[in-house]
Formats: structure tokens, sequence, C-alpha cells
């Protein structure tokens, strides 16, 4: 047999093996990688092609099997190298030296019948339309080890926001741009012998939030400062996600004048069963989180003698179904309680995320004080062509630390948002967004009330038919906001006026 064509691949396959050494052993980036990786495809292509035909030349002069054979895998091998594709060697590259880069931001503009579009009660009239600032997530991560049993991972997050008031966007403290490390983290596979296909990380990072998208706040989450946890352990019909984590507050003079604080190391444990099947389509999640203050005698000696707040312990506790509907829509039907301070998070007007702190600041006589409530967000398809999401929230509250109406505060909330749109295509959508809300504090025989209207007209460019779940999307808005009792944040628009008419457009994506 003629060894020509013998000796094409394995020049070929030499060649290929010194590139690829090249790759490994000089300090190239991803792009210089790619870019060498397709120089060397279209060169291969070539040679193949040569190849190809001339054992075409040694098939038609009626060669034995063999070679007939020798010439069907280089048809094989050729057809599979041209089906590849950019992507397709950039997820090799990928995967090969474990670098991913994703994220996220949201940026638009908008202008106000008088004067600058201001934002109003989001967590409780929902964000559409009404978002003003440029909020991004950014998150590296590196592959440091993998042995095809074991790996770790280093992951590095970044998030912050970028004000779009002014050209300039320095970064400091007074101004609307904020960069911070969210996380930094070492995250590893394998490494448990009780739980080998779970996640165990150290460093600064907590367990995934619950965030109640279309108002924009977060119904359970653990601020963490650092820490230490276990997530997707299966054990029985679900899994186990586990973490300890420090959180530590500023706790404030309660002689306001004061203007001082002093911090209070916090340690919180926050742990969760979640992915239970149900039903078809149906799985429950239980949730739950104690937060405890660690103090030295100096803060239990500024406590006892009325200097300081007393910052107290504090639990949250709650269960969410997740129903995925045949159509391809969804519902999550949540029910939680909690008291002290994560209880007068939930109580907010504007951001009612459960939280331990408010914006890392501790305020208030807390006194054991409970609330409780019950969420729902979805979205579901009423025609084919007909899209509606819905986030609903109904809330109590007794005996609590309210930030705007005090101590010993009852309420109940009822907040509704609703966004129907009519799907025209893949690529368009239009429709409205209503929502409103009511909330009635009592606070030492004193009643107060705060209600507001929400109106948004508008018109996507999107990459899917879901509302929440598909980005990128670009969105042409305009907005009537109605606040019609402000007793509770004492809240005016521009001008002291109680309502605003606003235009814009805002894009929101994630990678």
């Amino acid at each position: 047999m003629n060894i020509k064509p013998v000796l094409y691949l394995f020049t070929l396959s030499a060649s290929s093996l010194f590139v690829a050494n090249a790759l490994y052993a000089a300090p190239l980036t991803l792009e210089e990688r790619v870019a060498i990786l397709e120089n060397q495809l279209s060169s291969n292509m070539k040679e193949l092609d040569a190849t190809k035909a001339q054992l075409k030349k040694y098939e038609s002069a009626n060669l034995p099997t063999t070679a007939r054979n020798e010439t069907k895998s280089v048809s094989v091998i050729t057809s599979d190298v041209a089906s590849m594709t950019l992507a397709d060697i950039s997820k090799y590259v990928k995967e090969d030296i474990g670098f991913n880069y994703s994220g996220y931001f949201r940026s638009g503009y908008a202008a106000g019948n008088r004067g600058a579009a201001k934002s109003y009660a989001i967590g409780s009239l929902g964000r559409f339309g009404q978002e003003n600032s440029s909020w991004y997530d950014l998150e590296l991560s590196q592959r440091v080890y993998h042995d095809g049993i074991k790996t770790a991972k280093a992951v590095v997050m970044l998030d912050g926001n970028v004000g779009g008031q002014y050209s300039a966007g320095w970064f400091d403290r007074t101004s609307d741009n904020l960069l911070q490390f969210s996380d930094i983290y070492l995250t590893t596979r394998g490494f448990l012998p009780f739980a080998p296909e779970a996640d165990f990380w150290v460093g600064k990072h907590t367990l995934p939030k619950f965030e109640i998208q279309m108002l924009d706040f977060k119904y359970h989450k653990s601020d963490s400062a650092a820490g230490i946890g276990l997530e997707n352990w299966q054990l029985g019909p679900g899994k186990v996600n586990v973490a300890l984590v420090r959180e530590d507050l500023d706790a404030h003079a309660i002689d306001s004048s004061m203007d001082q604080t002093q911090q209070i190391n916090t340690n919180t444990v926050d742990a969760r069963y979640t992915g239970m099947p149900l039903w078809n389509k149906a799985t429950l999640d239980l949730f739950g989180r104690y937060s405890a203050a660690n103090k030295t005698d100096q803060n239990k000696r500024d406590e006892n003698n009325g200097t300081y707040y007393s910052v107290k312990d504090a639990w949250h506790a709650g269960a969410r179904l997740t129903q995925n509907w045949q159509n391809g829509g969804f519902t999550y039907l949540t029910a939680q309680m909690a008291n002290n301070s994560i209880a007068s998070g939930m109580g907010l007007v504007t951001d009612s995320s459960a939280l331990y702190g408010y914006n890392g600041q501790y305020y208030g006589e807390h006194t054991n004080g409970t609330a409780w409530r019950v969420l729902s967000e979805g979205e579901n398809y009423l025609l084919p062509n007909v899209v509606i999401a819905h986030a609903l929230v109904y809330a109590a509250g007794n005996d609590i630390y309210d930030y705007y109406t005090g101590a010993h505060t009852d309420f109940h909330s009822t907040r509704a948002v609703m966004r129907p749109a009519y799907i025209w295509d893949t690529f368009n959508q239009t429709g409205v967004e209503l929502g409103w809300f009511d909330q009635r504090n009592k606070a030492d025989g004193e009643s107060y009330r705060e209600s507001g209207l929400k109106m948004t007209l508008f018109h996507t460019l999107k990459v899917g038919p879901s509302m929440l779940t598909s980005r990128p999307e670009i969105r042409f808005f305009a907005t009537y906001l109605k606040s019609f009792d402000n007793e509770i944040t004492q809240f005016t628009f521009n001008d002291d006026k109680k309502d605003q008419f606003t235009v814009g457009a805002q894009a929101e994506v994630w990678w």
C-alpha cells in the first residue's frame, strides 16, 4: 500500500499536537488562543482536502479495502472539523482553561414632567417603568484544580451602581457611583466523602437569594461578610443547603443627636431543604435563618446604660411552592414569618427585604414582635400570544419596630402588580403594568396610611416570549405614579407634588 496518505495524516497530527502544546506553554489570552486555533483549523482543512483528493485517486484505481476504509475515515474527520464553529472552539477553550465571565446590568433614560424622574415605593408598586439607576453584577470564576473527581474554583463577584445624572462617573462615598466585592470565595466539589456531589465553599459568599422580581426585594437572603457553606447535598427527596455567615451591624446611639454607632459582631445560620417533588411539575422548598449577636462586654454596658440600641437575636422561617405549567408559565407561592428586626424589614413600604439590619445599620428598640406574609409571583400564557405576569403580597405585623412610625407598631399591607402583554412575535411585546398598594400602620394610638398607584404602558424588544426569564430586553415606556396618602414615608415628588408622569427607555441583560 502506498504510504503517502498516511504520511500526510501523520504530519497533520504532529503539527496539531505542536500547536496545542504551544498553546498550553505560552501565557496567552483567551482571544489569542482562539485566533491560533482558528488559523490552525483553516490550515488543517486545506491539508485534509488535499489528502482526501489524493486518496480518491487511489480508490478509483481499485485499491484494496484497507485504503478505501482509510478514505472513509478521512472523510468523517473532514466532515466533523467542517461542522465546528467559532462558538464550539470558544466553548472548548473556556472549558479547557476553566475560566468564565458572567454578569448582569440594567440602565436607561427617563425624564419626568417636573424635572428628573423619581422612584416611588418600588417594593409595593413594582419596578417596571420607574428604575432610575444603573445596577450591575460582574462575576469572574477560574477553575484552579480538576482531576475528574475533585474540582476547585475561585470566584469573585463585583456589583454596584452607576449614576445617570451626570456625565462623570467617578466612584466616591457621596455619589451614586458604587462598587463593592460582594463575593470572594473558593468553591469545591468532591472533597467531602459524605457528600461528593455537593458544593462546599469558604469565603465571602452566601446561599442564593429568594427574590420577588417584579417588586425588586429579597424575601429570603443573608447578607454576608464572610462564611462557610454547603449547597446541593442530595439527602432524601430534596437537597440540603446550609451556611454560617458573618453579618456585623452598626448599632446607633439612642440619642440621635450623638450621630454615633458601635460595631456589633453578628452571625447567621441559613438552612434550606429544596427541590422536594410534590406532584406533576411541582416542588417545595423550606427555608429558615437565625441571626445572633456576639457582643463584647463594652457592647453590653453601652446597651444596659441606655446609650445604644440593644441588638436582639432574630429568626425567620418559610416555605415556597413552585408550580411549573404545561404551557411554559410558572407560579411561586410563599408563606413566611419572622420576628424583631427581620420582621421590621417585612413591614417596609419601599424595599421590603427580610434582612437583619437596614442597609447594615441597626435602629430602634425591637420588642420581640412578629410579622408574616404570603407572596405569589409568576407568569401565565392566557393564549399563545397573550402573557400575564403578576406579583401579589399580603403582610401583617404586631408589636414591631417600624423605621417610620417607631416602636410597638402594628401594620397590614396589600400589594398587587399585574403585567399583561400581547406577543407580536419572538422579538416584540406590547402591554401595560398596573400596580397598587395600601398599607396601614398603628403606633401609640395613632393611625397612619399610605397608598399609591402606578400605570405603565410599554413596548419591549426582546429575544423570547417570557417576561420574567428571557433577556436581553429593551423597554420603551410611559409611566404615571400617584401617591394618595403618604402618612408613613412622607414621600413627595418634585415640587411637593403627589403625582408624576415619565417617559423613557431601559435595557436589561444578563449573560
